[in-house]
């Protein structure tokens, strides 16, 4: 049987529960609740890349370029200086339609990424109202280009399912799921791994914080 490769995630702990990282080539939905660090997990997992030689690429439908620098800063990441030596790639994009996104989106793999973030998918699903078919062909396409990638997804605190736009959470080979609790009179947040392609999983919640480093899982599963 023909090992898995895997790509290091960035966040400590997380790759011990997924059977050594990412598994190479695969698309990650990162799904959560507002406030949860789905950006910022998107923002260490490029980071990670870069200092291992990967080129990254990020795509903001949410915020301005700078804005994006500046909150990687807040973590030690310079991103402005990593850009300057062709690591990393921002790109913010306010498209109208779901063609547009698409010929936006890899026309950005012209500078053949090893790892991509789109943040948020959720969106890209208002484009498409319920045209789940075009955004499946999407996905399958991104698996056709031999990187990595995160795709960042919103959920609704109480709502059904995993992701606010319900279609997000079935397209891809892994699914993570970020959210807070209040245990013991303190919020804490949790990190559960829903699925991840040809990988034994840990589908546990786990307790992780948002440090000056980024995101930690701390503890065992609770």
């Amino acid at each position: 049987m023909k090992e898995i490769k895997r790509v290091k995630s960035g966040v400590k702990g997380l790759d011990p529960i997924i059977g050594g990282g990412f598994p190479e080539d695969s698309i990650v939905v990162v799904s959560g609740t507002p406030g949860t660090g789905k950006t910022i997990m998107g923002l260490q997992f490029l980071h990670e890349g870069a200092k291992n030689g990967e080129m990254g690429i990020y795509i903001s439908f949410e915020q301005e370029k700078d804005d994006i620098f500046r909150q990687a800063a807040q973590f030690g990441w310079d991103f402005e200086a990593l850009e300057k030596k062709d690591m990393i790639r921002i790109f913010s994009m306010w498209p109208s339609s779901f063609d547009e996104i698409m010929a936006k989106i890899f026309k950005c793999l012209y500078y053949k990424p090893k790892r991509l973030v789109v943040d948020s998918i959720t969106s890209i699903t208002y484009t498409m109202r319920d045209n789940r078919e075009a955004f499946h062909k999407m996905v399958e396409k991104l698996k056709d280009t031999n990187l990595t990638a995160i795709l960042v997804s919103e959920m609704l605190s109480g709502q059904d399912g995993f992701t606010r736009d319900g279609i997000s959470e079935f397209v891809g080979d892994g699914l993570i799921i970020l959210h807070s609790v209040e245990k013991d009179g303190e919020n804490k947040n949790l990190m559960r791994v829903e699925k991840m392609r040809s990988s034994k999983i840990n589908k546990d919640s786990h307790i992780y914080e948002i440090t000056g480093k980024g995101l930690h899982l701390t503890g065992p599963p609770l």
